[in-house]
């Protein structure tokens, strides 16, 4: 290049939006540094075609834009691009040197070829371009953005930094400027002006600013908010403004619109307006924003983007609170294909808040924006961009681009050069681990060359012999995509996605049809799943699959090996360079109640070929055996299955099926999904498969019935491939008698001998349940016995400290342990350490010890005063990671820390740490303290455990009174200490909150909380394992307690009434029948000694689950609209909920307020219909049940007058309408709202 370039400018200049004005005031300037000429492309109001002077007519032309404008683009008939010379009076004999392209993001002109080199000037509101224009923009040799923040999203999306420069726009000063003499007749009124100009659009958030204006500010209020937003553009379907405001319900008389304004107008606007408002999800700039600021406006903007470039510190911004995927939203500009990446999230509750704040102290924040102004006006001019611009394009010139080379590792590896330099280039691409050339070829620039090899191999790449790449994803991105629908090809492969990143330590994204099995599976926490086919920029990217080339198996280019002479799982390892092993990391899924009451197995019968299939009478012959021995049969193949003796459930979720698999004593199937998903699943299958050998599936947890005296294991010759359009094939015997032979040789008595082996009870050695306590504790360990006894399917050893243990339950074994009391110590600094036997905290300890004694292979310990929940098996999964050292559950936030200022125990050090203290041990790095009411051991563990027992020992020797006051000999105490002296952190990703955790901090169930018990929880998927208390300093330490918790956890039904005898009147028959299976809350009355026995009187009678009153004011006239029940309506997943219908029965206020409550959480929390209200009963009510229901009703002594009423049938609100029908019960809210014009429900309060 020369030393004086001549720029090209390919740009929008003509046109009155802010883009048009950025492009004119900008080249106006840097005209003035070197010579420039412009194409134009955009056409404006008064074009008049094409000749020598087409803009003449336009305000805003200058003489000096004629002499800049060369060439005016358009689109010819066959939609190219075509350039027309204008203003032909003034020379255009002018040879370029250099290009600048300023449009909008994925505009023609960025995808025209020019020659020599090309700067790109870009403004962009999102983190991330478009993949086709990021593509293209990376061929420009330097790109120009307007923001700090730009150029960082730039950089993170992959554009190296040195291409990268900031030149800002700017503002006209001499134009926005204060200016107190401007009048617009608009403001003669004397009210308050918000201003808001900019388009229609949902970046821009122009309908959350209207509404939040609304909703801040009163009617009788004297404020405005004068709006410019029309948008022509907006794919939203509406012409005008004032079509879009009475949509989305915004019209209101103090919004006041203002089409299209002229530039002067405009300008009066930003001057007079008393508050500018913006609050975009993201901007570009904001050239409104800086106009305003310039004219000493106060104004509001969102903190985010690159209006910070030039508004930081500046104005009232409001706060950001996250980020979310760019969309186009319900009302948009953009079609959802030209976003990419991320917005930010306003608050627009700290919107409203920072308006009245701009509102009431506008003398304060008026006076700031005059001196804001000056600073603005002074550094942000187009004179200063223009000499910014100036300095980097010196900088070009003295560095002019060459050509440079991009590699691509995208299924294979591609090298391409780019530039105008003409040289050549001899590339060579190296397998390191072998040092052969794998690929060699000489190019020239602008051209590419490619290995098609697309498995992975560690590529050196060398460039005329020198190596300019070694491959390395070190921390990189990779992309893997499964490229299969296969259930088993995905449950396969998957685990295998895993170890790849952890032996290279890169970020892997990966693609697969199942993502919901994995995602919130702990294992794969550091992988991120996308949907198939969605673009991501990587370094790397492997596609797993079987592929075939002309028909035939592919080897050596899309797969390594050929796949069908290979295990399935080698598939994957030979893509991703891993040596094969059978990995199985689960999948992800919520352990549901037990499906089917009684044994039962799984089978599946179906396959997507014949040749893995086994002819289905014997399938029903099997099914038959099996049933006389005892056990159900359930079909989970995808396609129903006849047979008296078979249950079909073929259209079951995933969910629902692996539940089906969990549960199962034993799975039976073929060479099929279902197989794969029991294996993944950790279950024992019986495969029916002779056509591939034993080890080419999975080997964990496998038995295969094979006959190898018959033609087999055709699917792994080499010469064979399969064809899964020809449901018929067979290699060697389609066609004839012994087609499938392989399958159809196997008898039903070589599978049923092979179940009745699998199937033989034997004590299940893998996994034990400890746990123990004294006398004491012994009555709230058989409450945690019994909820395992519903929820797990193993044992639970239980110990008596220096007792026996005789609790009756077919899952315990009752042991023993004896050991020494310490001395007992009267502490008087916390309440919970008077009259401590010490030694308890170290049996433990010696529990886990003796168990290990036992056959069993691996133990968890579980404290006694707890039970179990439907997840508790769930949590075994982490047993995966337990090796040397138990695994312990860690507290949730210091909870102790919190439990002291609760106490306002005053005590010095962290909890844990006085052990640690006193031994000079230093505190884990991480301060992760661990807690010993739960975790898992092995055998390998008993060193450890002994080590804890000694550490003990050691402290008994010293002054006991020095620990005491903080309880320092606890298990917990010594088992942190040991731990960070041994400096072990792999803790189980299980935690809890408990009656002390602050209220912010609580992640499960608040309800359960505030009764003083704990909370056991998966950090990963927030599942509770198991609920633990109760506190003493809440409710009483006894199993009584424990027990009514347990039966209350367990009750998936709930009824919420007003007042006490609502409950009986309206939905006493639904209790008789199924009191047990409910809670019943009732809102008001508690302390009302009177009414509060009479509705425990009943409750006892209807023998309800569980139930519970509140003490809410009973008011008819002016009823409560909250209630404090949110934490129970929150706390499980509720079957079904009841309560009062829409209009209150018969018009009661407090009834209709109570649905409303109700209603608003269920629509908010739950996705079933399962809310249901009282209304008229479908068919009349048995005798019996009336009759209980009346009996009952003598029970509310205190309400008789009213009842009387009904009894006698006076009060004419509660008779139904319906001689089929008598007394009003629940219905469905689907079924009310259908019904409820076809019976009036009758209103007769007043009677």
């Amino acid at each position: 290049m020369s030393d004086s370039p001549k720029i090209l400018v390919s740009s929008c200049y003509i046109g009155t939006t802010g883009f048009n004005n950025h492009s004119r005031d900008f080249f106006r300037k840097l005209s003035k540094h070197y010579p420039l000429k412009i194409r134009n492309f955009t056409v404006p109001k008064y074009w008049n075609g094409i000749k020598d002077e087409p803009f003449n007519e336009e305000p805003y032309i200058l003489d000096l834009d004629k002499k800049l404008l060369s060439s005016q683009t358009s689109f010819k008939n066959d939609k190219t691009l075509n350039d027309t010379e204008i203003y032909k009076n003034y020379p255009n004999n002018f040879n370029h040197n250099l290009n600048i392209v300023l449009a909008e993001v994925n505009h023609h002109y960025f995808y025209q070829t020019y020659d020599g080199p090309k700067i790109a000037y870009l403004v962009w509101e999102t983190t991330e371009y478009p993949k086709n224009f990021y593509n293209r923009i990376k061929e420009f040799d330097q790109i120009w953005v307007p923001s700090q923040w730009q150029k960082d999203c730039n950089i993170l999306q992959g554009i190296p930094e040195s291409k990268i420069k900031v030149v800002p726009e700017a503002v006209d000063g001499e134009i926005f400027k204060p200016n107190s003499k401007s009048t617009l007749p608009e403001y003669d009124d004397g009210r308050f002006k918000f201003i808001h100009f900019g388009r229609w659009d949902y970046r821009k958030s122009t309908k959350e600013i209207i509404e939040s204006f609304l909703k801040e500010f009163d009617k009788d209020e004297p404020v405005d908010l004068i709006i410019s937003i029309d948008n022509m553009f907006a794919k939203d379907g509406f012409e005008t403004t004032e079509k879009r405001l009475k949509h989305y319900n915004l019209i209101d008389p103090r919004i006041k619109i203002k089409h299209f304004p002229t530039r002067e107008e405009y300008i009066k606007y930003l001057q007079k307006g008393h508050v500018f408002l913006s609050c975009a999800r993201s901007e570009g700039w904001n050239l409104p924003l800086i106009e305003a600021m310039a004219c000493g406006t106060p104004s509001i903007y969102s903190n985010c983007s690159a209006q910070l470039e030039f508004a930081e510190g500046k104005g009232l911004p409001v706060d950001i609170i996250g980020t979310q995927p760019a969309i186009r939203g319900e009302y948009s500009t953009y079609s959802q294909s030209e976003l990419s990446g991320e917005f930010y999230v306003p608050d627009f509750n700290h919107l409203k808040e920072v308006m009245r704040d701009a509102y009431d102290n506008y003398d304060y924040h008026k006076k700031i924006a005059l001196e804001e102004s000056k600073e603005l006006r002074k550094k942000f001019t187009w004179e200063n961009m223009a000499e910014i611009a100036n300095k980097e394009i010196n900088s070009f010139i003295k560095n002019p681009p060459k050509n440079k080379i991009e590699l691509s590792f995208n299924q294979g590896v591609k090298l391409e050069v780019f530039g105008s330099n003409k040289e050549e280039y001899f590339v060579e691409f190296i397998n390191s681990d072998t040092n052969k050339v794998i690929h060699s070829s000489t190019i020239k620039n602008n051209m590419w060359t490619k290995c098609n090899h697309e498995y992975y191999i560690p590529w050196v790449i060398k460039v005329n012999g020198e190596i300019i790449h070694t491959f390395d994803v070190t921390n990189r991105i990779v992309k893997i995509s499964l490229d299969s629908k296969s259930i088993g090809d995905t449950l396969a492969w998957t685990p295998q996605v895993l170890e790849f990143q952890r032996k290279h330590n890169c970020k892997v994204v990966v693609s697969t049809f199942h993502n919901e099995w994995f995602a919130n599976n702990p294992e794969y926490k550091d992988i991120l799943f996308i949907e198939p086919n969605k673009d991501i920029s990587s370094y790397a990217h492997y596609k797993i699959g079987w592929f075939k080339t002309n028909g035939k198996w592919d080897k050596g280019i899309k797969n390594k090996n050929q796949v069908n002479t290979i295990p399935l799982i080698q598939t994957a390892t030979d893509a991703l360079g891993l040596p094969y092993k059978e990995i199985n990391h689960g999948v992800d899924f919520k352990i549901g109640k037990r499906p089917i009451k009684g044994k039962y197995i799984c089978i599946g019968p179906r396959a997507t070929s014949g040749l893995k299939e086994w002819p289905h009478d014997r399938w029903r012959n099997l099914a038959k055996k099996l049933h006389k021995k005892g056990y159900k049969v359930v079909n989970l193949s995808y396609e129903g299955f006849s047979g008296t003796n078979i249950i079909n459930k073929n259209k079951l979720n995933w969910e629902k099926t692996f539940n089906y698999l969990y549960h199962a004593e034993l799975f039976i199937g073929l060479g099929s999904g279902l197989s794969w998903a029991n294996w993944a699943l950790n279950k024992p299958t019986l495969m029916v498969n002779n056509f591939i050998p034993f080890g080419y599936e999975f080997t964990n947890n496998l038995t295969k019935v094979e006959n190898n005296t018959v033609c087999n294991n055709c699917w792994v010759n080499k010469d064979f491939t399969f064809d899964p359009g020809n449901w018929d094939w067979c290699p060697k015997n389609e066609g004839t008698p012994k087609q499938h032979i392989c399958q159809k040789s196997i008898t039903v008595d070589q599978v049923y001998l092979e179940c009745l082996n699998l199937l033989e009870p034997k004590e299940n050695y893998e996994f034990v349940w400890v746990t123990g306590g004294d006398e004491k504790y012994l009555s709230m360990i058989e409450v945690l016995a019994k909820s395992l006894l519903k929820h797990s399917k193993y044992k639970l050893i239980v110990y008596g400290f220096n007792c026996d243990s005789k609790i009756n339950l077919p899952n315990v074994i009752n042991k023993r342990i004896n050991f020494d009391p310490k001395p007992i110590r009267y502490i008087n600094t916390e309440f919970d350490l008077i009259d401590k036997d010490y030694s308890i905290y170290f049996a433990k300890y010696l529990t886990s010890i003796d168990s290990l004694k036992t056959e069993y292979k691996n133990f968890a310990w579980i404290d006694g005063d707890a039970f179990a929940t439907e997840n508790i098996d769930g949590s075994l999964k982490y047993l995966l990671n337990l090796k040397d050292y138990p695994l312990f559950m860690r507290y949730f936030d210091e909870d102790m820390v919190h439990w002291r200022k609760y106490k306002n125990i005053k005590l010095e050090g962290h909890y844990g740490a006085e052990v640690s203290n006193i031994l000079n041990i230093k505190r884990n790095p991480n301060s992760v303290i661990i807690a010993t009411g739960f975790y898992f051991y092995n055998k390998d563990s008993e060193s450890f455990f002994q080590r804890c027992l000694d550490l003990n020992k050691q402290l008994n020797t010293q002054n006991l009174q020095i620990f005491a006051d903080d309880n320092a000999f606890s298990e917990e105490r010594v088992t942190n200490a040991l731990l960070w002296k041994e400096n072990k952190t792999n803790y189980l990703p299980i935690t809890w909150n408990n009656y002390y955790s602050p209220k912010e901090k609580v992640v499960v169930d608040q309800n359960t909380l505030d009764k003083g018990f704990d909370v056991m929880f998966d950090i990963t998927n927030k599942e509770p394992y198991f609920v633990h208390g109760p506190d003493p300093s809440v409710v009483p330490k006894n199993s009584k307690t424990l027990d009514l918790m347990y039966q209350d956890h367990q009750i998936k039904k709930l009824m919420v009434v007003s007042h006490p005898d609502d409950e009986l009147i309206f939905g006493g028959a639904e209790l008789i029948k199924h009191g047990p299976e409910y809670k019943v809350i009732c809102l008001t009355n508690k302390s009302n000694k009177i009414r509060s026995k009479e509705f425990e009187q009943v409750m006892t009678k209807l023998n309800v689950g569980s139930w519970e009153m509140f003490d809410h004011k009973d008011d008819l006239h002016n009823p409560p609209e909250r209630y404090d029940i949110e934490s129970i309506l929150l706390n499980r997943q509720w079957e079904k909920i009841v309560t009062h219908n829409p209009i209150g029965e018969y018009g009661h206020p407090q009834h209709k307020a109570v649905f409303n409550f109700i209603k608003e959480y269920v629509d908010k929390i739950i996705l079933e219909d399962i809310l249901y209200v009282f209304g008229k009963s479908s068919a009349k009510l048995d005798k019996n049940i009336v009759d209980t229901k009346k009996n009952l009703l003598t029970l509310y002594k205190s309400e008789q007058s009213i009842i009387n009423q009904i009894l006698n049938n006076k009060g004419d609100w509660f008779k139904s309408n319906n001689d089929n029908t008598n007394y009003i019960e629940y219905e469905s809210l689907e079924k009310y709202e259908e019904n409820k014009n076809k019976n009036n429900y009758i209103a007769c309060y007043e009677k």
